[in-house]
């Protein structure tokens, strides 16, 4: 008993010393967190908000689309006998993609025809028996509805007939097949996908405050960065009335590819605008905004006090973006050293750019 209890009064301490040592540590840890997170101030590179002039001709970023694609779908129904093209393949229009079993559409439209002749016979037989009032009008309106049936059934079944041969409505390449040899379609099925890319659209999405200098109709260059020196022309062909969420229009110009430095779909390029005057505006470099182009901000220095502001952009480039609103000249801004920032917290300014 007496061994017991000694064993239990050695583990209680070896725990209590351990406790100890633990508990002396963590308060040494946290003293080395508040020493180092209490900085003084924030060391931080700012610049001074200037006017600059911006030329009149601006550019946008954007990427090219083709100007017609379509999923093609099955109209008829029935088992692939013939498949005519493969993913890769370059089609016209009205070149055959694939056929259809069509020999019970066939059977059900010979039979058609041959009610279709039995119908129109019966109706001139009808007829002359009505001048010779051997039978009554209600005789020969029951044939001539019977007519008409046999009329509809037999554009119907050559409809079918023509659904059981599936086209290209589009000249254009082959990028997905959706069928095999021996598949089954059905209305709707989807068969193949068609992009044309012989004309191009290129989407941009232009700031408002450039989107009121583009007109409809207006003739514009678009290079790529695929091939240095090659200018492609375009025409403005629509030009958005809504913006989007980062308050930009889109601007579709569409354009001939060109054979010798063809654009794929899907490629970026960037499109010249206008001849416009020069204009003043409130520029700051693409670096200084924190958060997104949709929701943009940046920081201000305020007696060394660094301020969130929200501000909203116009046109932008690769460096710097127009301030529309938000800041004025003379304001001070973070351009460096804002992920270290919160919302009114102490700034040291190490530079003056």
């Amino acid at each position: 008993m007496k061994r017991i209890i000694t064993i239990s009064v050695i583990i209680l301490a070896l725990v209590g010393g351990c406790t100890a040592i633990l508990l002396l540590n963590k308060k040494k840890i946290d003293e080395k967190s508040r020493l180092e997170g209490n900085l003084e101030s924030i060391p931080v590179y700012v610049m001074e908000v200037k006017m600059a002039t911006l030329g009149g001709d601006f550019e946008v970023n954007g990427s090219f689309v083709p100007a017609h694609e379509l999923t093609l779908m099955s109209e008829g129904q029935g088992k692939v006998v013939e498949l005519a093209v493969n993913t890769g393949d370059v089609v016209q229009a009205g070149q055959v993609i694939a056929k259809l079993d069509d020999e019970l559409v066939r059977s059900q439209l010979a039979l058609a025809n041959a009610s279709l002749d039995k119908a129109r016979a019966d109706l001139k037989k009808y007829e002359g028996l009505l001048k010779a009032d051997a039978i009554s009008g209600q005789q020969v309106e029951d044939v001539r509805l019977g007519l008409k049936k046999a009329e509809t059934d037999v554009t119907t079944l050559k409809k079918q007939l023509d659904f059981a041969t599936i086209k290209a409505p589009i000249q254009g390449t082959i990028t997905r097949r959706a069928i095999e040899k021996g598949s089954l379609m059905m209305p709707g099925s989807p068969v193949v996908d068609i992009v044309d890319i012989s004309r191009l659209k290129f989407i941009a999405n232009v700031a408002e405050s450039e989107v009121v200098r583009i007109r409809k109709g207006e003739q514009i260059r678009i290079t790529s960065s695929l091939y240095p020196g090659i200018k492609y022309e375009g025409k403005v062909v629509s030009v958005g009335v809504k913006a989007d969420d980062a308050r930009r229009f889109p601007v579709e110009i569409e354009m001939v590819n060109n054979a010798a430095n063809p654009i794929k779909a899907g490629m970026f390029g960037t499109a010249l605008f206008g001849e416009g005057s020069p204009r003043n505006a409130l520029l700051i470099p693409r670096n200084s905004i924190v958060g997104s182009i949709k929701t943009p901000k940046v920081y201000l220095v305020e007696n060394n006090i660094a301020v969130m502001r929200d501000i909203r952009i116009g046109s932008a480039n690769d460096h710097d973006v127009e301030v529309l609103d938000g800041l004025k000249a003379g304001d001070v801004i973070v351009t460096s050293g804002q992920i270290n920032l919160d919302n009114n917290v102490s700034v040291k300014v190490v530079n003056n750019k």
